[in-house]
Order: structure tokens, then C-alpha cells, then sequence
């Protein structure tokens, strides 16, 4: 990846005013491929690392987080305001500048995927707390000369950049820190640091781990080789009447195998037919058992059966008397309706008669109603006149009547209005003295009050003139001042024994380094004279050379050749007429003693090798060490400068420190007591401000308290007396209104008299009208008695017209019930006649059925009914019939043909019994072949050592080569 742009704003130190932006692309810095951050401590150097971390991965090495850290401080005790929102010192919302409301950091990068993207961390304070650090990504891209900008999941950043938080930190951004971290460890520590920072915490390792494995890979095989090749000429059969009889006895054993093998298969058919056998057996016996149970089955229902086929049979029987007793019971119901016709015959003729003597009475009733009507009409209008004469003085009455209730609502309001005028002069008189109590009282809690105020402000102000004295000739700058100049002075000097500690331990380092890499350098001289001093050429030759010897003198053709030889004769290839090994009796000892040089000498180049190959690893270790050392010894001396740099820096600020670490430690309790003086000074002032302020700001309010209750007791006072005067003032009100109003009462009296006169006289004149009415038609309504008499007339004649025609329908209701009881009979003979013939042909079924001598059963009429009445399931007993008989067959012929394979399969039996063809097995398998096995593997070492010594010659030397 590669930086292009960087945008902070109120991080650490960087709080500049519209925020800092490093192009990387412009200026000097787009100019060069190698640039260095400088400037003094708290610039701002590692912020700009932070700020990249923060942008890419949410984290900063200056806040290392492990899982599980809390975002939040935990304080003891009750927390001021400003801590309870302090963070952890490991929250990388910390650097977030003092004071500052948001901060953020824009890292804009090309990623190895060509594309270019902007990465963004932002946090801010709130009115209380910090909240969420908020990441975002953007993928930027430039279309028609526009940059737009697309949203990507911020998770995906180690993807895209190929590294995680980690991995970025050892390869790209190392921490402030980690070089002295690398000066002052130890060499094995050194060593890992290394590897780490670089990344190779395994390359090392697998590379010695592969070495190792190779060489013992190589080794293996070499010492493979050698036995191999010592094996061969062991493996070799020489003599041929050996290799003969190895053939001969490895055919005979492979003959003996054949036939063991054969034998074992027709034993295991035999074992095999005694269990088909068993099966068999256990088979007639199952099915014996399932045909014994579906004939029990069979046997269960077979009454159903026997039930089943004479309902069968009677079918015709059964329809036919079904028919008889159907026809019987529409006899019966004919009967039935025959009854129950003539009884309706009878009672409506009853009811004829009744109804007749009915009209004979209604119509009289009619004729007297209408004399009644036409006596009563004279009286009737006589009434109607004087029910209009009554009507008005009804209405003369209700207007005295209202009169008089006006009259006396009148005059009851006005006795009320007087009682209500004395109520209210008592109740103006008891609130006039409540309200002059309410007001002594007021007046005193209200002095009592301000008396407590004021004294409450008098406090105030003497604490607070108290406290300003403890602040007076103090300055909050000076001692600011004071405790930075203490706090950098003790910063400085931690960063001064850091530096010193460093530079001692780097020199130090180079110095053993150096020492160590002189006696490495000794040390390899040493291997190199040692190394010249290792010869194993000669040694290979000579061994090469006796091999051949041995070789030829032990190979199968100069054995043949020797047996020719003969004494006092020349042998064709030396000349020699003197033959001493002609007998393989004299041979063999020289041909051992031969061997036996070979071994020593091959031990011999063996311990020659080892200790060549330990010189060599020894001096290649040797070498990896001097390379590593001389470049840790070049890092180490750069990291002095480095260190000699600060301490220069350091050194020039405070002259009169010692260049030595140990002294310089010896100056921190003084300088760290100054720090924490200097600080709590500081702080014992700022306290002091704030309780002054807390003090004045008691002072004011207290202060304000008294005046402002001073305002409301005046307010409460002028209230109080403006309550007392409007009391005052309604009770002269109430008592100017009661002469008023007694007068009013007197003249509502003398009203409500008159008016109950006039109501009494009105009363008289109705009850007169009344009495003549009733004189005339009694205590009825002229209407409503011509209503009633008219409607009375009006009745009886409908009663008469509505009887008459009652009369009529009941006459054709008669007609109707004669037509029913004549058709009912013809249907009932037409019943008897379908009866007879249904009854008759039962009959001649019956006779026939029971004339049949093949039906052992003689059925009658009663039979045939008991069937016919019967609720058996038929079809129900007919499937179940069926599955049972079905079963039953199935049984029968799976037992037939498992007893015919049976009496097959005995024709087969074995001459042996089972156990003894057991016995036979077992012995069998209990057979060694290891006889066989080792012939074989003998002729095959030897075919294999005459056909493979050639090539293994030469992968020996290979091996031989890599071994060395």
C-alpha cells in the first residue's frame, strides 16, 4: 500500500484550528522515497502514527487493548463530576485533545488492488460522556474529472491491505520503543525480537529444521546402502545345488498349500450344508406353527361362516317375508288412520253443533248493544256540552294554580334573600377578624424569616473572606509554570536514564559481540587446519580397492576357476605353478580376513566423514553467527548514534547531570519529590479557587435568598391588608341591603294570599261542572263512552259474520276427512291383497327349501324373521372369511416346499459329521506357512541382488554425495 494523504484535527498536541494535512504526494515529500518525523518531545511525531493506526485498524500502539479491557475507570469511592466519565488509560478515545469537542483522522491510500480508498476514524465528547468511536471507509474513484465516493465496510480494511493490525505493526509501523527494547534484552531475546520485528519468527527455525531432516534423511540412506550392499552377496545363492533344492522344496510346500487350501473349501461346503440344515429344520418348524395357527384362526369364525352361508341362501326368503312384514305394518298404519279419521269425524261434528248454538247467543248479544247505543246518545251529547264548559275552568284553575306557585317561589326567595343577608354579616364578621389575625401573624413569621437570612449571608460572606486569604499572593501561572518545568524535568530525566541505559547497554553489546565474533574467527582457522588435516580419498580407494579384490575372489566363476587349477601347472591368469588356495578350505579364512579389513577400514572412513561433516556444520554455524553479529553490531551502533543524539539534546538542557545511568537513577526521588511538590502545590490552589468560588457563589445566593424574601414578605404583607379591607368592605355592603329586603318579604306575602284565594274560588266552580257531567253519563268521558257502545255493536256483529264462517269451514273440513277415510280403506285392501301374495310365495319357498334333503336344517317363518332382523356385518364376516382362508392356503404351500427342499437337501448329506469336519478345520488353520514364506522371500532376495546390484551401486555414490 502506499500514502497519499493524512488529515488530522485535535489529536494529542495537533490541535491547530482547521486541523493539519500531510500530502505525501506534493511538495518535498511526493519528491522523495525516504523522509524522517523530527522534532521535540510532545510535537506531534507519534500522534501522526497513531492517527494511521487509528484510521486503519481503530487502535494506536500508545493504547495497547487485550480482549476483555473495560472502556471505563473504575473509581473508588463517590467519583467527582469529571470522573465519571473518565476513560481507561488504554481507550484510544484519550487522544482526543483536552478540551476539544470532536477529532479525527483521514488516511487516504492506494491499496495493491489498484484502487484508492480513504479510511476515517472520528470521535467526539458529548455533554457528558465520549461516544463511540465511528470508522468509515470509502472507495474514491474519478469519473469526467469528479472524485466520487463510494461506502465499503471498514471491517474489510486487512483484506484489502493484506495485513492485520499485528502483522501492520511489524512490518510497516514500528512502535516508539521497540529498538531500545531490542538494546537492552538479552542475546537469545535479542534474537527473537529480531525475527519479530522482521516477521521470520519461522523462517529459521524450518530452515535448521529442514537441514537437520535432510541430512538425517541422507544419512539414513547412506547407511541403508551400505547395509544393502552388504546384504546382496548374502542374499546371493552361490551354490546351485542349493539354489536346486530351494526351488524343489518351495514347489513342494506350494503343492502342500494347494491342496490345504482346496480341502479347506469343501470342508467349509460341508459346514455350510449342516447349517442349511439347521435352517431347514427351524423353518418346517416355524411353518408348522403359522398353518396350525391359521386353521385355529379358520376354526375361530366358523359359526360366522356357517351363519354367513344360509344368509347367503335365504335371500329370496328373507326379501319375501321382508315384503309381508312391510305391507303389515302399512296395514296397521291404514287401521291406524282409519281411527283416528273417524274420531276427527266425530269432534268435528261435535263442534259443528257447539258453534251453531254460539251464533244463536252472539246474535242476540248483537241486537241488545245496539239498543244500548241509540238510549245512550241524548245523555252522551248533553255531556259533550258540558265537557267544554269544564275544559275551561280546568284551564281557569291552572292559571290560579301557577299564580299561586309564582306567589310563593316569590315569596320564598325573599325569606331566603333575608336569611341569607344575616349568614353573610356573620361570615364578614368572623373573615374581617380572621383577616386581621392572618396579618400579626405574617408580619411576625415573615420578620422571624428575614432575621434568619441575613445572618445566613453574614456567614457566607466571612467564610468567604476566610478562604480568599489562604489565596492572596499566589499566581495559578506561576505555579503551572512550576509544575510543567518539575513534570519535564522529571520526564527529561527518565528519557536521560532510558538514553544512558541504552548507550551503556549498546556498547556493551558491541563489545561482546566483537569479542565473541574474534573467537568464532579463531575458532574456524582451527577447522580449516583441521580439515586439511582429514584425508578420505586414499582411504575411499583403498576400500574401493579390497572390495573389488573380495569381489573377485569370492564371485562364482574364479570359484570355478580355482577347482581347475593344478599343482605343477601354470595358472593362465598370473602364471603361478604353485596354487595355495586351490581348496575351499584354505580360501575361506583369507576370504573373511579380507572382510574383516574391509569393516575396519570402512569404520575407520565412516569416523573420517562424521567428523569432517561436524568441522564443516560447525564452520557454516560459525559463519551464520559472524554475519548476524556483524550486522546486530552495524544496527547497534546506529541506534548509539540515535541514542547519543537525544543525550546530546538531553545533556544541553541539564549540564550538571552525570553521564552515568546508576547516578542519574540516584537524582529521581529528589526530582520526582519536586514533581509531586510542585503538583500538589498546584493542586492545593486550584482546591483553594474553587471553594472560594463555591463560597462566593454561597455568599451571592444567600444574599439574594434575603432580598429576594424581602420583596415576597412585602408582597405577602400589602395582600394580607388588601384581604382585610375588601372584608371590611363586603360586610358594609351586606348590612346596608337588610331593611331592602324585609320590605321585599312583606310585599311577597300579601301576594301569595291573594293568589290562594282566587285558586280556592276556581276550584269551586270545576267541582260543579264535574258533578253534572257525572249526573249525565257518570264518570265516563262522553267520547270515549260513545266509542265504547259503538264498538261494542261493532264486535257483536263481527262476531256474528266470523261465527258463520267458522261454521262453513268447518262443514268442508268434515267433507274433507269423509274423502280421507274412503281412500284410506282402498289403500288398505290393496295392502292386504300385496300381503297374501308375499306370504303365500314364503310359503311355497319355505316348502321347497325344506323338500331339499341336501339342506340338513328345516327352516320356518320364524327363522327366516330371526335372519331378517339380524345386524351382523356381512361383508365385514365375508372379507375376513376370505383373509383367513387365504392364509391358511399360504401356509400350507410354504410348509409343502420347505419340507420338499428339505428331503432334497438330505441326499446331500456329508460322510463326515459336523464336528469332526470342525476338528479337520481346525487343524487346517492352525497350519504354519512360515516355512514357505521364508523360502520365497530367500529366492527372492537372491533374484533380486542379480538384478538390482548395478543400479544401487550408483545411487550409492548419490547418497555418498549428499552425505558429505
Amino acid at each position: 500500500m502506499k500514502f497519499i494523504k493524512l488529515k488530522i484535527l485535535n489529536l494529542a498536541s495537533l490541535d491547530r484550528a482547521g486541523g493539519e494535512v500531510i500530502n505525501f504526494e506534493e511538495g518535498a515529500l511526493g519528491e522523495s522515497n525516504i523522509f524522517s518525523i523530527v522534532g521535540p518531545t510532545g510535537s506531534g511525531k507519534s500522534t501522526l502514527l497513531d492517527a494511521i493506526c487509528l484510521a486503519l485498524y481503530n487502535r494506536a500502539p500508545r493504547y495497547p487493548r487485550k480482549k476483555g479491557d473495560k472502556d471505563k475507570m473504575e473509581i473508588l469511592g463517590i467519583p467527582d463530576v469529571g470522573e465519571k466519565n473518565r476513560l481507561s488509560p488504554k481507550d484510544c478515545r484519550n487522544i482526543l485533545t483536552r478540551g476539544k469537542k470532536e477529532g479525527y483522522s483521514k488516511l487516504t491510500f492506494l491499496a495493491n488492488n489498484g484502487n484508492v480508498y480513504r479510511a476515517e476514524w472520528y470521535v467526539e465528547f458529548k455533554t457528558k460522556n465520549y461516544s463511540n468511536a465511528i470508522c468509515s471507509l470509502y472507495r474514491l474513484t474519478s469519473r469526467k474529472g469528479k472524485t466520487e465516493e463510494e461506502e465499503v465496510d471498514w471491517n474489510k480494511i486487512p483484506a484489502i491491505i493484506g495485513l492485520d493490525y499485528e502483522q501492520f505493526l511489524r512490518t510497516v509501523l514500528i512502535a516508539q520503543g521497540t529498538f531500545a527494547n531490542f538494546l537492552t534484552a538479552s542475546e537469545d531475546e535479542r534474537y527473537q525480537l529480531l525475527e519479530k520485528l522482521i516477521g521470520n519468527e519461522e523462517i529459521y527455525t524450518n530452515i535448521a529444521t529442514r537441514i537437520s531432516k535432510v541430512k538425517e534423511e541422507a544419512t539414513r540412506a547412506f547407511n541403508e546402502i551400505n547395509a544393502y550392499f552388504g546384504a546382496i552377496d548374502k542374499d546371493i545363492i552361490k551354490d546351485k545345488n542349493e539354489l536346486d533344492a530351494l526351488t524343489k522344496r518351495i514347489d513342494k510346500l506350494e503343492e502342500e498349500e494347494r491342496s490345504a487350501k482346496t480341502e479347506l473349501l469343501k470342508i467349509a461346503e460341508s459346514l455350510g450344508w449342516y447349517d442349511t440344515e439347521d435352517n431347514l429344520e427351524k423353518n418346517i418348524s416355524l411353518y408348522e406353527g403359522k398353518l396350525s395357527d391359521a386353521r385355529n384362526k379358520l376354526d375361530e369364525i366358523k359359526a360366522d361362516a356357517e351363519r354367513l352361508a344360509l344368509h347367503d341362501s335365504t335371500i329370496e326368503a328373507v326379501k319375501l317375508y321382508d315384503n309381508a312384514e312391510k305391507k303389515q305394518k302399512e296395514i296397521d298404519g291404514n287401521e291406524t288412520e282409519l281411527k283416528s279419521l273417524s274420531k276427527k269425524v266425530a269432534q268435528k261434528e261435535a263442534e259443528i253443533d257447539k258453534e251453531n248454538i254460539n251464533l244463536a247467543k252472539l246474535k242476540d248479544e248483537a241486537q241488545k248493544a245496539n239498543q244500548t247505543l241509540e238510549q245512550q246518545k241524548p245523555h252522551i251529547n248533553k255531556a259533550r256540552t258540558l265537557k267544554g264548559e269544564l275544559e275551561s275552568a280546568n284551564t281557569t284553575v291552572k292559571e290560579k294554580q301557577i299564580a299561586k306557585t309564582n306567589a310563593e317561589g316569590a315569596f320564598s326567595k325573599a325569606k331566603q334573600d333575608v336569611d341569607n343577608n344575616a349568614a353573610a354579616i356573620r361570615k364578614g364578621e368572623e373573615m374581617l377578624q380572621a383577616a386581621k389575625d392572618a396579618l400579626e401573624k405574617l408580619k411576625s413569621v415573615l420578620q422571624k424569616k428575614a432575621d434568619e437570612l441575613n445572618e445566613e449571608a453574614e456567614k457566607g460572606k466571612k467564610a468567604l473572606e476566610d478562604e480568599q486569604k489562604k489565596t492572596e499572593g499566589k499566581d495559578s501561572d506561576t505555579l503551572q509554570k512550576t509544575k510543567d518545568a518539575a513534570e519535564k524535568k522529571k520526564t527529561d530525566l527518565n528519557e536521560a536514564i532510558r538514553v544512558r541505559k541504552g548507550i551503556e547497554t549498546g556498547t556493551k553489546t558491541i563489545s561482546d559481540l566483537e569479542k565473541k565474533n574474534k573467537e568464532l574467527e579463531e575458532r574456524n582457522k582451527e577447522i580449516e587446519d583441521e580439515l586439511k588435516k582429514v584425508n578420505t580419498e586414499d582411504l575411499t580407494k583403498e576400500i574401493e580397492t579390497l572390495r573389488k579384490t573380495c569381489t573377485l575372489m569370492t564371485s562364482e566363476n574364479w570359484r570355478e576357476h580355482r577347482a581347475s587349477l593344478h599343482d605343477g601347472e601354470e595358472c593362465p591368469l598370473c602364471g603361478s605353478t604353485h596354487h595355495p588356495y586351490k581348496s575351499g578350505e584354505t580360501f575361506e579364512p583369507v576370504v573373511h580376513e579380507m572382510e574383516e579389513l574391509i569393516s575396519s577400514k570402512e569404520d575407520k572412513l565412516k569416523k573420517q566423514n562424521d567428523k569432517k561433516l561436524r568441522l564443516s556444520n560447525e564452520k557454516s554455524q560459525n559463519a551464520g553467527i559472524l554475519e548476524t553479529n556483524k550486522s546486530t553490531i552495524a544496527d547497534t551502533k546506529e541506534a548509539l548514534r540515535n541514542l547519543e543524539d537525544e543525550w546530546r539534546v538531553i545533556h544541553s538542557q541539564h549540564t550538571d547531570w552525570p553521564l552515568e545511568s546508576d547516578n542519574l537513577e540516584k537524582l529521581k526521588p529528589s526530582v520526582e519529590q519536586d514533581a509531586a511538590d510542585a503538583s500538589n502545590t498546584l493542586k492545593e490552589y486550584n482546591k483553594a479557587v474553587k471553594e472560594v468560588d463555591r463560597l462566593r457563589e454561597v455568599k451571592e445566593r444567600a444574599e439574594k435568598e434575603a432580598n429576594n424574601f424581602k420583596t415576597e414578605s412585602t408582597l405577602k404583607i400589602k395582600e394580607a391588608e388588601k384581604k382585610q379591607t375588601e372584608c371590611t368592605t363586603d360586610l358594609q355592603t351586606e348590612k346596608g341591603k337588610t331593611a331592602n329586603l324585609k320590605e321585599q318579604l312583606s310585599e311577597k306575602d300579601k301576594n301569595l294570599s291573594d293568589a290562594t284565594n282566587a285558586l280556592r274560588k276556581a276550584n269551586e266552580e270545576l267541582e260543579a261542572k264535574k258533578q253534572a257531567i257525572k249526573k249525565e253519563i257518570g264518570n265516563n268521558d262522553p267520547d270515549v263512552l260513545e266509542q265504547s257502545l259503538t264498538t261494542a255493536k261493532d264486535n257483536a256483529d263481527k262476531a256474528v259474520k266470523d261465527k258463520t264462517e267458522t261454521i262453513s269451514n268447518l262443514n268442508a273440513d268434515l267433507k274433507e276427512l269423509n274423502g280421507k277415510i274412503d281412500s284410506t280403506n282402498q289403500t288398505k285392501a290393496e295392502n292386504i291383497s300385496k300381503r297374501e301374495t308375499s306370504v303365500n310365495a314364503l310359503t311355497e319357498w319355505l316348502a321347497s327349501y325344506n323338500a331339499d334333503k341336501s339342506h340338513q336344517q328345516k327352516l320356518s317363518v320364524e327363522d327366516i324373521a330371526l335372519l331378517a332382523e339380524a345386524k351382523d356385518n356381512w361383508e365385514e364376516i365375508r372379507a375376513c372369511l376370505k383373509e383367513r382362508g387365504d392364509a391358511l392356503t399360504s401356509a400350507e404351500t410354504t410348509l409343502k416346499n420347505e419340507t420338499k427342499a428339505h428331503t432334497e437337501h438330505q441326499q446331500n448329506k456329508p460322510i463326515l459329521t459336523k464336528e469332526e469336519l470342525a476338528a479337520r478345520k481346525k487343524k487346517l488353520d492352525a497350519r504354519s506357512i512360515t516355512e514357505l514364506v521364508e523360502a520365497k522371500a530367500h529366492m527372492q532376495r537372491h533374484e533380486s541382488a542379480k538384478t538390482t546390484d548395478g543400479p544401487h551401486v550408483q545411487k550409492e555414490a548419490g547418497c555418498r554425495n549428499v552425505h558429505e
